[in-house]
């Protein structure tokens, strides 16, 4: 069900909208509401890989979270500039780990 909101939304910002929505060639409310829907999607991306990166979640979580694969979630975390602390020295101790078992 669709409900109607209303907002206050600086002059030079709607200009901006109406804009981009007459390049799209959408009306200002379907521009509105697909930026909306845009800020959105980036908006939970963003929670969930700030999420993940302190250690609250999982890297399974975060993607499930943030709506993506885990492929996408990973390209997600390096486009966006992470750093994972995970070394070659920690693979190594692993695989030596899965060995001995």
């Amino acid at each position: 069900m669709n409900e109607i909101v209303a907002i206050r939304i600086d002059s030079d910002l709607l200009m901006k909208v109406d804009k981009l929505g007459a390049e799209e060639v959408f009306d200002r409310s379907t521009m509105l509401r697909d930026l909306i829907r845009t800020g959105y999607r980036e908006k939970i991306k963003m929670r969930a890989a700030q999420q993940y990166k302190e250690g609250k979640i999982t890297f399974s979580e975060a993607a499930h979270r943030a709506g993506l694969t885990i492929w996408d979630m990973q390209h997600y975390l390096i486009d966006t500039g992470f750093r994972s602390e995970y070394s070659l020295d920690d693979l190594q101790k692993e695989m030596r780990l899965l060995k001995k078992k």
